[in-house]
């Protein structure tokens, strides 16, 4: 058991360094086209400039993510044989939908990086929108296996495997659709918040005048405002995703909302705590809030985690997860609306010029780390929150498991390697975005 356990957390951290690299990923393409239509309306090329240079990130962003990736599908090979040989008639066509959309993502890209000044105008933009759609389909083909695991749908299972009929119906579910969407958002999100604070970080450095604070201004603005759009869809789908996890995964949600016993009229517990015996300390409760967010009426039945064995609770500690999650989703929200807010006319008179002030600029570098955080605890919460099973209800983590031995002896090079290779990006990206003064448009952009 040592050893399953070691498994799992080198697991945990191979999928917490990569999930940095994979939402980045996803979400520059969105990003770059963003910024180059808007130099294109506006027929400024210092933004177009903004726009090639964040491309070449990108590049350096998809190298990191495939060799993260390529670490992890290592691990997955010696560690967790099983897994794949029980699901893999399901996750196969997932895992192979995957390897098509980065290949689009790929190819694009490249086209895309190296045409600057060559192919112009909205010609150019269109290049970039197979290139978000191919990193879109990235990240939806490997939810899209994950949500099956989570909800496990539309099979038999014979002699230990599984037997289908119609992988596309046992993929294509509400679980499904939920979790992609709700993930996607949340990392087109978390990038633009991260690139509103490089901005961020560029007015505080450099100070720049003129025609460049200007475009970087225009350009923070419209990442302000995008970002408050997917606030919105993000909070909506994670409203709506909670109410049908209370159906599909009762046993998860108990844990995460700190259900003690099925009972109408549930209060909402802010701040309680799980024993190890499973019961619930502390907290202030909220009368009936629970059962009225989850069924929309204060009688509404939630079931607790008394309904379930205890061998097959999730790890109780996912609900200080959830509630510190929910904590960092407020803070990314303020500030960046109060960031906008100030550009209305009469709320920017009355603050005077605080909106890009050294105070506001301050309050908006950490936000993207912040979201970054937020993604990763919405993750954690959805893993630890199905175990110990590894394919909710039917193949335990435990089963799962196929490596030998000595993991303990060996495991540690994979967490090397992701220190490596975050390092290395890291420098890469230093190096990219290191300039002194303002930043001059390139010839021939439009």
């Amino acid at each position: 058991m040592i050893d399953v356990d070691a498994a799992r957390a080198l697991m945990a951290d191979s999928l917490g360094f990569h999930i940095i690299f994979a939402l980045l990923g996803v979400g520059l393409p969105l990003v770059i086209l963003l910024i180059e239509q808007l130099g294109l309306w506006r027929k400024d090329p210092l933004i177009l400039e903004h726009a090639r240079r964040l491309s070449q990130a990108t590049v350096i962003l998809v190298v990191a993510g495939v060799a993260s990736g390529t670490i992890i599908s290592i691990q997955m090979s010696l560690m967790w044989g099983k897994l794949i040989e029980f699901g893999g008639p399901i996750l196969g066509l997932a895992f192979g939908w995957e390897g098509y959309a980065f290949m689009l993502e790929a190819v694009f890209l490249a086209f895309y990086v190296s045409t600057w000044g060559k192919v112009k105008g909205w010609k150019h933009w269109l290049i970039g929108v197979p290139v978000a759609v191919g990193s879109f389909g990235s990240a939806f083909a490997i939810t899209l296996g994950n949500a099956w695991m989570q909800n496990p749908t539309g099979f038999e299972v014979v002699a230990g495997k599984v037997v289908t009929d119609d992988a596309l119906g046992a993929l294509f579910t509400k679980t499904a659709f939920y979790m992609i969407s709700h993930s996607v958002a949340g990392y087109y999100l978390a990038t633009i918040l991260c690139v509103l604070g490089v901005y961020a970080f560029y007015m505080l450095r450099h100070r720049p005048k003129g025609k460049d604070r200007t475009a970087v201004q225009t350009i923070m603005l419209r990442l302000g405002a995008t970002a408050l759009v997917f606030t919105a869809i993000t909070a909506t789908l994670g409203h709506f995703q909670t109410q049908y996890l209370a159906q599909s995964q009762p046993r998860k949600f108990a844990v995460i909302e700190t259900v003690e016993s099925t009972t109408r009229q549930a209060p909402y517990i802010v701040g309680g705590e799980w024993t190890s015996d499973g019961k619930v300390e502390g907290g202030v409760k909220i009368p009936n809030a629970l059962s009225i967010l989850t069924g929309n009426s204060p009688d509404a039945e939630v079931k607790g985690l008394n309904e379930f064995p205890e061998q097959d609770w999730p790890m109780l500690f996912v609900n200080i997860l959830f509630e510190s999650k929910l904590l960092l989703v407020a803070l990314i929200t303020v500030i960046p609306l109060l960031f906008v807010g100030l550009h209305y006319r009469k709320l920017g008179e009355a603050a005077g010029g605080w909106r890009y002030s050294t105070p506001m600029l301050i309050a908006l570098l950490p936000l993207g780390l912040i979201a970054i955080v937020i993604v990763e605890l919405g993750w954690m919460v959805a893993e630890f929150g199905r175990q110990p099973f590894v394919v909710n209800g039917y193949l335990r983590t435990s089963e799962a498991f196929s490596a030998s031995n000595g993991i303990g002896n060996w495991g540690y090079i994979f967490p090397i390697l992701f220190v490596i290779l975050f390092i290395a990006t890291a420098t890469a990206l230093w190096l990219l975005f290191k300039r002194k003064g303002k930043l001059r448009p390139a010839k021939g952009l439009l």
